[in-house]
């Protein structure tokens, strides 16, 4: 009797401490197998219990991490009991440094690497209409590198090489990437009886725009990251690869008011004859990224430190954003959703907007918006991505961590 009193005993300890035990089990298998942290982020994921008062983060001891903004690649144990290893997570440990607060809407004119297929047209030739890009093999959205293993900058070079006395009417050898490969393949170029020269028949561009908010500058080498999604291409529907390009300051000409399914925007121009403000280099799934040159149109005064989603709490942040010519200001928002996201993706958090006076001027989140840094507890944990087109006073905001590891 007394036995079985004891295995009662055992099996409800188990079954309270399994019930205890597993809702936090579950959120740790969360976490993506490969995220950024900072030191703070673990101390205080720890010290507040972020997933139980059992379960710990550790790193390594005596790590040294790169104090330049470099990012140092290691591996993060959650520990049950501190005895047993449940996950283990690749990190990339960031230091605790700050960066200037970024804010300020800035436009973008970027290039290609060689220049991009948008489409294709026929040819009139003495034979009738051709299509040289038929049996090519070349795609809408590939980028021409090389005709003949010459390297193509610009729209300009690709008819100057095809017309070359050496090589016009020839079968002609191209590279192309596509995605990330790199892919050969032949084209012939017919003869435009209207022209009188030598056409592939594609249509080709190598520069697109477009105009965000800057997320954050590092103090260390003014490396920037703005937009928090990518410029897309209009005539293909996809991501621009970039090869160069140059970051402007944008001229504010007025505000469109956000409503219900009618999204506002920020509107305002750039002028490519000013001096360009920085050098731009990527652009991708979570921005645009470069370096800044003219370091004037930041603000000395505006730092932070950057926050893994470690950091990312419910309630109050704010973000920054400048809609007047008062510059940059600090906007309140509450945080109301934060996804324990395992894969890479631009909606990481919902944000509400609160403050009156952001919701006067635009009616919550606008186009051109995109980047503004969204800063909680003196750091930059995310910044602002999408509107939800059917209420403009919340927003979806990506994970900063996600940025720093482009």
């Amino acid at each position: 009797m007394r036995k079985l009193f004891f295995i009662s005993i055992f099996l409800a300890i188990t079954m309270v401490g399994t019930a205890f035990i597993l809702p936090s089990i579950k959120k740790v298998n969360s976490l993506p197998d490969d995220m950024v942290v900072t030191f703070s982020d673990i101390e205080e994921a720890n010290s507040s219990n972020e997933f139980s008062p059992v379960i710990n983060l550790q790193l390594p001891e005596n790590i040294d991490v790169s104090s330049t903004g470099e990012l140092t690649d290691t591996v993060m144990k959650v520990k049950l009991f501190n005895l047993f290893t449940i996950k283990k997570v690749n990190v990339r440990l960031l230091a605790d440094t700050d960066v200037y607060v970024g804010g300020e809407t800035v436009g973008f004119n970027l290039f290609s690497e060689g220049v991009i297929c948008v489409g294709s047209n026929a040819v009139v030739t003495s034979d009738g209409l051709q299509e040289p890009i038929k049996d090519s093999g070349i795609l809408e959205g590939d980028a021409i590198l090389k005709i003949e293993n010459i390297t193509i900058e610009n729209i300009q070079d690709v008819n100057r090489i095809i017309n070359l006395p050496s090589l016009a009417g020839k079968e002609l050898e191209v590279t192309l990437k596509r995605d990330d490969q790199i892919i050969t393949t032949k084209i012939k170029p017919a003869f435009d009886i209207l022209g009188q020269n030598y056409k592939l028949g594609l249509w080709v561009r190598n520069n697109a725009s477009g105009v965000g908010t800057l997320t954050y500058v590092k103090l260390s080498d003014f490396r920037f990251g703005a937009v928090g999604h990518p410029i897309v291409d209009n005539s293909l529907g996809e991501n621009f690869s970039v090869g160069s390009g140059n970051i402007y300051k944008c001229r504010l000409l007025g505000i469109k008011k956000g409503e219900k399914n009618n999204p506002g925007e920020i509107r305002s121009s750039i002028n490519l004859s000013d001096d360009a403000i920085g050098l731009a280099d990527t652009n991708c799934e979570f921005g645009v990224y470069g370096n800044i040159l003219n370091k004037t149109v930041i603000d000395a005064e505006r730092t932070a430190s950057l926050g893994g989603r470690l950091s990312v709490k419910l309630g109050d942040a704010k973000i920054y954003c400048a809609l007047d010519n008062g510059g940059v200001k600090a906007y309140d928002v509450k945080i109301i959703k934060a996804n324990k996201q395992k894969s890479a993706d631009d909606k990481s958090m919902i944000i509400k907007v609160t403050d009156k006076e952001l919701l006067n001027k635009t009616g919550g989140i606008i186009q051109g918006m995109s980047g503004s840094p969204i800063v909680q507890n003196g750091k930059i944990v995310g910044a602002v991505t999408h509107v939800f087109v059917n209420d403009p006073t919340l927003g979806y905001g990506v994970y900063v961590d996600w940025m720093v590891n482009n």
